[in-house]
């Protein structure tokens, strides 16, 4: 029997001005790039778009998709997971004030910081594996 829960996802990595768009959760202390989970009839693309938006209020383009990561973890719910992140190098549309659209759950601020400054603050070891494919397109730009 497979109690394993799979679950997909995807984010976006932005960058602006020398800097990459992290979410702090201040509950949590965790710093991490948005993301969110894919919903039906809509593409990895689409989702990394609608979370950043969602999550920072950044509209944002996609320049360059990153890959992807799995990784398995049990939840506070008791629950196994098992989820997959694609994940994609963005750029802003338009730097206009965002207005984020978060749910009651998600207690975070955006920041923006220097990829030097990311990589040593990131909590996840998959998001700085992503920065550093994100920083080869970035040195090309």
């Amino acid at each position: 029997m497979n109690d394993t829960i799979r679950k997909y996802s995807a984010g976006g990595i932005v960058y602006s001005a020398g800097k990459v768009l992290t979410i702090k959760w201040l509950s949590k202390d965790w710093i991490e790039f948005p993301k969110g989970t894919i919903e039906p009839n809509e593409t990895k693309e689409e989702t990394s778009i609608r979370e950043v938006f969602e999550e920072t209020g950044y509209k944002t383009k996609i320049i360059k998709p990153l890959g992807e990561v799995t990784f398995e973890f049990d939840w506070s719910n008791g629950k196994h997971y098992k989820k997959t992140v694609y994940q994609y190098l963005s750029k802003l549309v338009d730097d206009s004030e965002p207005t984020p659209n978060r749910e009651d759950n998600e207690d975070y601020e955006n920041i923006w910081m220097t990829i030097e400054d990311a990589n040593k603050q990131l909590t996840y070891d998959s998001d700085r594996n992503f920065l550093l494919k994100a920083t080869e397109t970035i040195e090309q730009l």
